[in-house]
């Protein structure tokens, strides 16, 4: 299911974005003039990837400073060892859509 999640102009003052959508915590980037989303929180710390820097197309957690690649989730070495989940998104006009599969009962 789509959710709309954000406007691109909410990135004015800040490339990562903390969002939510069919109740799973989201992290956005503006990269390059495209949209990524990952899962919210680092697989090592459990912090907020919103918090954290962008470097050269990866975002690097504030807790122990480990690397994950935005556009594939990937994990880049220590402390980091465990990939983040990542999810399609679209872009209409200036509406950010991220696809969230429905939570199974």
């Amino acid at each position: 299911m789509w959710h709309r999640v954000a406007d691109l102009s909410d990135f004015a003052d800040r490339p990562v974005l903390a969002r939510a959508a069919g109740g799973v915590a989201l992290a956005l980037y503006r990269l390059d003039g495209a949209v990524h989303a990952t899962q919210a929180l680092c697989t090592h710390a459990g912090v907020s990837l919103a918090d954290g820097e962008v470097v050269e197309g990866y975002i690097e957690c504030p807790a122990h400073y480990g690397l994950f690649e935005i556009a594939t989730g990937r994990a880049q070495g220590g402390p980091v060892c465990r990939d983040l989940a990542t999810y399609p998104v679209r872009v209409e006009g200036t509406e950010v859509w991220v696809e969230v599969a429905p939570e199974r009962s």
